[in-house]
C-alpha cells in the first residue's frame, strides 16, 4: 500500500484537509524529520488509525503536499498571466503573482526546498516540471518575435531563479525597500529589459 486515498465524503474530505492543514504548520514550524506522525495526530486531534486511512505514511503525505503547491502556484500564476497579453507583462505579472503568493503562503518555501534533503529527486522533479511548462510559453514568444533567439531551457531557469529569490528578498525582508513589491517588480523588470552591463 503506498498511494494516498483520496476521501470521497463530505467529513472525510474534512478530516484529510485537517490532515494536509496540521501537516502544514508543522512542517513550516519544525520541518519534515522534526515532524512525526504522532506530532500530526495530536496536533489535529485524531487517532493513528485515521491517518493510516489516507496515507500509508509521512513521506507519501509530504509529496502529496508538494504536488498540491506546485499546482497551486501554477494555477494561481497561470490565471493572474493569462489577464495580460505579451510575454514583458505575462513575465512581470508571473513574478508579480509569486511573489504575493510567497507572501500569503510563507510555508510554501519551506515545504519545497525541503525536498532537497528529504529525497533529491522530488527537488528535481519539481523544478524541471516547471521549467519544462515554463518553456513552452517561452518558446511561442519567440515565434512570436517578441524574444531573441534564446536558449529556452536556460532562460527559464533564469526566470525562476529572479522569481525565487527576489521573492526571498521580499518575504525575509533581506537587504532593504522590500515593501513595495509593485515597484520592486517594476525594477526587476527594467533590469530583464535592458541588462545590467553598459
Amino acid at each position: 500500500m503506498d498511494a494516498v486515498k483520496i476521501p470521497t465524503t463530505r467529513n472525510g474530505k474534512a478530516t484529510f484537509q485537517l490532515i494536509i492543514d496540521t501537516t502544514l504548520d508543522l512542517f513550516y514550524k519544525q520541518g519534515y524529520h522534526n515532524t512525526t506522525i504522532a506530532n500530526i495526530t495530536e496536533t489535529a486531534g485524531i487517532g493513528a488509525g485515521t491517518f493510516y486511512l489516507y496515507f500509508p505514511n509521512k513521506l507519501m503525505l509530504y509529496k502529496h503536499i508538494l504536488k498540491l503547491l506546485q499546482h497551486d502556484i501554477r494555477r494561481t500564476i497561470a490565471a493572474k498571466v493569462s489577464t495580460v497579453e505579451g510575454r514583458y507583462n505575462k513575465e512581470k505579472e508571473g513574478i508579480k503573482t509569486f511573489i504575493e503568493y510567497a507572501i500569503k503562503y510563507p510555508h510554501s518555501y519551506n515545504i519545497i526546498w525541503e525536498s532537497l534533503y528529504i529525497d533529491k529527486n522530488l527537488f528535481i522533479e519539481y523544478y524541471d516540471g516547471f521549467a519544462k511548462r515554463y518553456e513552452i510559453g517561452l518558446k511561442q514568444s519567440i515565434l512570436d518575435g517578441e524574444m531573441h533567439d534564446v536558449d529556452t531551457e536556460l532562460v527559464s531557469y533564469i526566470l525562476m531563479g529572479v522569481s525565487n529569490f527576489i521573492g526571498l528578498k521580499v518575504l525575509l525582508n533581506l537587504g532593504t525597500n522590500n515593501n513595495d513589491v509593485e515597484k520592486i517588480v517594476d525594477q526587476v523588470m527594467s533590469i530583464i529589459k535592458t541588462g545590467i552591463f553598459k
